[in-house]
């Protein structure tokens, strides 16, 4: 135990001076099992979590979404979606801010990464919103924190991590990310609609918006199309992958918005994410593996189960953990090391792994947006050339909504569990 705190406190250090994470999971990893071990068992045991970790059937389905994504951030889809759903936000007060979170929203049950929603609605949103006055925090806030549902509305990558993990059905979690994905949506438009000052945009002509709609039709069927396949259990989570891709590249070149140069250039951005996150899985999977051999997780979830204070204040710590783990790690980093230590404090005091899943998603949303490190920031500040400090004070607000949700599922976990226990 001595020595598996040693190496987690390395493993800070080495954040701290900048190297990537990945790298600081390799090494700690590395020098935590020579020093348990020797340098034969640190290798073999490498070996062994290289093959174990990327021999996984359920993995193929990560670069088959974040493919889906970048083909139609190519293909200019998320322009035409955020153009359908402004104009038929209509004349509504501070219709262009609802249209942004709807939009996220929707691109998000396509793609299944908070990074892409945010850029390619961002790319489109920002300008927009800023030219009609809402302001530079607000126009970053809400492109920003609607990009977090890129990770809770199915599909979502997190939430195949998550299952790989823990042995848990992703069609299920995928089914369970739904109905909570939708609440939180909802709750991020109320916001958007009644936030100051507000904002009355020209309304619309009637021929305009049908004119879009039906432009649009196409990307805007398959978010229903691939929830309903997953539900009705007609094809699995990769399987829908495969076909998400091949759907939004069809139908990109039918519309004729993508050549054979742009289906490049969407596949090499696709291919680079998809090596920076397996290198996060097997590098994050061999530092796993060393604290649970040093019983770490164990022994921080016993701990914290036998805090006084029942259930509440076991998952409030878990909470406050998860908020102090979001301000310095990016959000698969945050996956791959908090959940096989939570993992069992949650099913401790009854949670289901569904809804424990859901709840660890949230946690990942709010690390998106948090200050100093929260990816989505970077990504919009990227586009924008908007201050990091004035995203951080318009994203404060969703923050302080994905908390409540945290606790909202807590109590209410029938959010979670109804949708995929009507699973045929």
């Amino acid at each position: 135990m001595t020595s598996g705190i040693a190496i987690t406190v390395l493993f800070l250090l080495l954040m701290v001076a900048s190297l990537p994470v990945f790298v600081a999971m390799g090494i700690a990893g590395f020098l935590g099992f020579a020093l348990s071990k020797g340098l034969d068992g640190a290798l073999y045991g490498f070996t062994e979590t290289l093959w174990q970790a990327t021999h996984v059937y359920e993995l193929i389905a990560i670069p088959l979404f974040i493919l889906t994504g970048t083909v139609m951030q190519q293909s200019g889809a998320g322009r035409d979606l955020f153009a359908v759903v402004n104009a038929f936000a209509g004349k509504v007060r501070n219709a262009t801010g609802v249209a942004t979170i709807l939009a996220c929203g929707i691109f998000a049950a396509i793609c299944g990464s908070s990074i892409a929603t945010a850029a390619t609605v961002g790319l489109v949103a920002v300008p927009a919103l800023r030219e009609q006055g809402y302001g530079e925090a607000r126009a970053g806030g809400f492109v920003a924190a609607g990009g977090t549902l890129g990770i809770l509305i199915p599909p979502s990558i997190p939430l195949i991590l998550y299952g790989i993990i823990t042995d848990t059905s992703i069609g299920q979690l995928f089914i369970a990310g739904v109905v909570p994905g939708i609440l939180m949506m909802g709750v991020f438009a109320a916001y958007a609609l009644w936030s100051r000052p507000q904002v009355i945009a020209k309304a619309n002509e009637g021929e305009d918006r049908w004119t879009l709609l039906r432009g649009s039709v196409g990307v805007l069927l398959l978010p229903p199309v691939i929830v309903g396949a997953i539900y009705l259990g007609l094809f699995t989570p990769t399987e829908v992958g495969a076909l998400a891709v091949i759907y939004v590249a069809g139908l990109g070149l039918l519309q004729r918005r993508l050549d054979a140069r742009k289906l490049v250039t969407a596949v090499l951005a696709a291919t680079r994410t998809t090596v920076m996150l397996m290198m996060l899985i097997v590098f994050g999977q061999y530092f796993a593996h060393y604290l649970t051999y040093e019983e770490v997780p164990q022994i921080i979830a016993q701990s914290i189960t036998q805090v006084p204070g029942g259930p509440l204040v076991t998952i409030t710590l878990v909470v406050l953990v998860y908020l102090l783990l979001g301000m310095f790690l990016e959000s698969a980093a945050m996956l791959l090391i908090s959940v096989p230590i939570f993992f069992p404090v949650a099913m401790a005091i009854g949670m289901d792994p569904l809804t424990f899943g859901i709840f660890a998603i949230m946690a990942m949303e709010i690390a998106q947006i948090s200050p100093p490190v929260g990816i989505n920031l970077f990504t919009i500040h990227g586009i924008s050339r908007i201050p990091l400090e004035r995203l951080a004070l318009g994203v404060l607000p969703f923050i302080g909504i994905q908390i409540a949700f945290l606790y909202l599922i807590f109590f209410m976990p029938e959010i979670v569990l109804w949708l995929p226990g009507q699973m045929k």
